[in-house]
């Protein structure tokens, strides 16, 4: 390249230069035009999308709260309310209590804006009864005013401040009435809000660096505000004083302060009960932003264009006056500078041909290394009907390119399954069905290679194989039936499986061979369900016609389901082998089998809900029937019965049980609590929760941790103290108030407290004095 630049050189440097004005010069107009003439539009569109995603983003916290109000609503009309407000001895309706309890919770988490869920009951002189969420008696006359003022509001659903009732305390809360549909309510719900989850809602109106969001009342008072500090509390009144000064509900306008310009949206949310507002205030600076940064992108894609625009001109006039080097280059001219002073270019360019050359050949033998895989990809795909779009002429092309010969040749499909492998564990591991479907193949191949001309064997990885026989002339199916008896002999003697063999139709059009495998699939449910080995030929015309007896154990399965409902594994377990053994008898088709096999699911999954377990629970989404259709043989059919139905549902029973215990044990402590003073025993006690006393205590030991005994002497020692302590009635009375004789209750107090009733009192007063 020296020499372009010698004095002979003037046409290609003016030349040079004229390219380099010509590719340089459009790209810095268009840059100009751009920077200076769209960025003025570009900015009023990024205020208009601004101000438009803020009364998007609006709705969406107009359409929240308004939903929570429409909820709350609905809950005050739920029947269970009116039922419950009428009864308001809660103390001794501990189940209703509860359920209010329980639903209380329900509505607290049906959104994330809850922070929790109060009930109100106007009570009597003694105070209100509150649930939150469980029950109990505000006794305190300020709270019971609070609660009060708040049930004597003229409307039934109201926002409110909960606390010194000022809207800046960081409370607000939701009060429905309740009964929803009386004129003269005794109650309110309270949901209290979560102000951090609002706080995140109402951030979401501006998500910018440095931005100010709040949410307002009608007179001007702030509920929540997000970005603001004690130092933009000035900023944020005037803010306020200018929007209650204009006469519009809705509004945009810029405010200044402390140097930085502000985009203010103002509006009022439409759907709420009480008409707040929202104020959203941004810097101008993060609003632009993108336009900055679109401005600094013209200027780098300019110089980066400007660059280009060089460089192509380099390499152009590098292309004009240098052909013979570029292509050079292309055949590998690193060496270009240094072979020129050795051999001229063509001379290059012929050594370099030659390298070529010689890389053609290793790829060609690369390929012909990868030609059986692309051939087995092919088979896949022609069998499974992948290919159903090629015509039969381009299928017969592409196979002659894998070194098949199909033409005018007549095609057998014989689908070939893998039965037994359960029963092979001592030698496999499960998930080994792809080994064992390989070995099978190898054994395949080598017999089909002696014996057919063409035979190509197509793995599945899941113990079924297919075979495909390409025969040229006369049709020989007694050879292939002889191929597929030494197929199944050797794969007894070797795996110690057995095999079912379909030998499909004939069809001497390839497009129709996807369609020959089908049917052969399909036919091995006319199998004997035996584990022998069977090969099925589809020209036979009686196949699909003979039929073993079907007797359904309709007794087996009776009795396996009894066992299921009465929770007996070991019994469920015997008659489900049973009826797997009647099922497999001799002469039975799979099809029938498969039939008999369903209709036991379905009896199973029937007599499963009626006993109250949901059937879902034992499929854990899968779909069962689909899996079990895929089993084979009997054993692991039994197997499969026993891991995914009968051990899940005896799992389910046992978590019910458990459940049952556990209501059983409250139901106790609530029956001691309310008659500890009379003559109660254990025996007692069973009848009034329903069991027997064995299994009362017993179970009364594994939840307390104490018996059912010391568990009363303690509720009663406890009753006795608190007599003794606040009031002064006599130590006799106070024996029999708490279920005991007077000379029994002294010793027993001895014994456990170290010290007579009268010392305790003494002590007790004598502390308090």
């Amino acid at each position: 390249m020296v020499k372009l630049f010698s004095k002979e050189t003037t046409y290609y440097r003016q030349s040079l230069l004229l390219i380099l004005v010509i590719a340089t010069l459009p790209g810095l107009l268009l840059s100009g035009l751009m920077y200076w003439g769209a960025g003025g539009q570009i900015e009023e569109e990024l205020h208009q999308l601004h101000q438009q995603k803020i009364h998007e983003r609006a709705e969406t916290i107009d359409d929240t709260l308004s939903h929570l109000e429409m909820s709350l609503g609905h809950w005050a009309f739920e029947p269970q309310f009116d039922y419950l407000l009428n009864n308001k001895d809660f103390w001794k309706n501990y189940t209703q209590a509860w359920d209010i309890t329980k639903t209380l919770l329900v509505i607290q988490s049906t959104s994330e804006l809850i922070e929790r869920v109060e009930l109100y009951l106007e009570g009597s002189e003694e105070g209100g009864i509150r649930f939150n969420p469980e029950h109990n008696v505000i006794e305190q006359p300020e709270l019971n005013e609070q609660y009060m003022a708040l049930l004597r509001q003229d409307r039934s659903i109201f926002w409110t401040y909960p606390g010194s009732g000022n809207a800046n305390n960081r409370d607000l809360a939701l009060v429905q009435k309740v009964p929803g549909n009386s004129s003269e309510p005794i109650g309110f719900l309270m949901v209290r809000i979560n102000m951090d989850k609002l706080g995140q809602l109402v951030e979401t109106l501006t998500p910018y660096n440095g931005a100010k969001t709040l949410l307002v009342r009608e007179d001007g008072g702030i509920i929540i505000g997000t970005g603001v500090g004690e130092k933009d509390e000035p900023f944020v009144a005037d803010m306020i004083r200018d929007i209650q000064a204009k006469s519009s509900e809705e509004g945009l306008y810029f405010s200044n302060w402390k140097g930085s310009k502000y985009s203010v949206t103002y509006d009022r949310f439409s759907q709420l009960i009480n008409h707040w507002g929202y104020i959203s205030a941004a810097p101008i600076r993060s609003i632009t932003t993108p336009l900055l940064s679109i401005s600094k992108l013209i200027i780098i894609v300019s110089l980066i264009g400007l660059l280009l625009a060089v460089s192509l001109a380099w390499l152009a006039s590098r292309r004009i006056y240098s052909p013979i080097g570029k292509l050079v280059r292309m055949l590998g001219g690193e060496k270009s500078g240094t072979a020129a002073k050795d051999i001229d270019e063509f001379s290059l360019i012929n050594q370099r041909w030659q390298a070529l050359n010689r890389e053609n050949n290793s790829l060609q033998s690369k390929l012909k290394h990868e030609l059986p895989h692309l051939k087995e990809s092919f088979l896949q795909q022609l069998i499974q009907g992948y290919l159903y779009r090629y015509s039969g002429p381009e299928l017969i092309s592409r196979f002659s390119q894998y070194g098949g010969n199909v033409e005018q040749g007549i095609f057998t499909v014989v689908y070939l399954q893998l039965i037994g492998f359960d029963r092979l564990m001592d030698r496999f591991n499960k998930g080994d069905e792809g080994l064992v479907t390989f070995a099978a193949c190898n054994i395949i191949e080598e017999i089909t290679a002696g014996n057919l001309e063409q035979g190509y064997v197509i793995n599945f990885h899941d113990l079924s194989i297919a075979v495909l026989i390409v025969e040229r002339g006369n049709h020989q199916r007694d050879r292939i039936y002889a191929v597929c008896r030494e197929v199944t002999q050797t794969i007894n003697r070797i795996l110690r499986m057995r095999a079912t063999v379909v030998i499909g139709p004939t069809t001497d059009h390839i497009t129709q061979v996807a369609s020959v495998f089908e049917k052969a699939k399909s036919a091995t449910r006319y199998r004997s369900f035996e584990n022998e080995n069977q090969i099925l030929d589809m020209e036979q015309p009686d196949l699909f016609f003979e039929t073993g007896s079907f007797n359904y154990p309709f007794a087996v399965e009776r009795e396996l389901i009894q066992a299921l409902r009465a929770g007996e594994r070991e019994e469920a377990v015997r008659q489900l082998t049973l009826f797997v053994e009647a099922m497999s008898a001799e002469g039975m088709k799979e099809i029938d089998v498969q039939q008999g096999l369903m209709r036991l699911l379905a009896g199973i999954l029937n007599a499963v809900s009626q006993v109250g377990v949901n059937p879902a629970s034992l499929t854990n989404g899968g779909n069962i029937f689909e899996a079990l259709s895929q089993i084979r043989d009997p054993q692991s059919i039994l197997q499969w019965f026993r891991e995914n139905i009968v051990e899940t549902y005896m799992k389910e029973l046992e978590k019910r049980s458990n459940d049952q215990v556990k209501r059983m044990i409250e139901q106790a402590k609530q029956y001691l609590q309310e008659y500890y003073a009379k003559d109660i025993s254990l025996e007692s006690c069973a009848d009034h929760v329903g069991a027997t006393s064995h299994l009362l205590s017993k179970a009364f030991k594994y939840e307390v941790g104490i018996n059912f005994t010391e568990y009363l002497t303690e509720l009663r020692m406890d009753k006795a103290k608190a007599l003794l302590k606040d009031s002064d009635i006599m130590i006799n009375e106070i024996a029999l108030l708490v279920g005991y004789q007077p000379s029994y209750f002294i010793r027993l107090f001895k014994k456990l407290e170290g010290i007579t009733p009268g010392r305790f009192r003494e002590m007790v007063r004598g502390q308090e004095g």
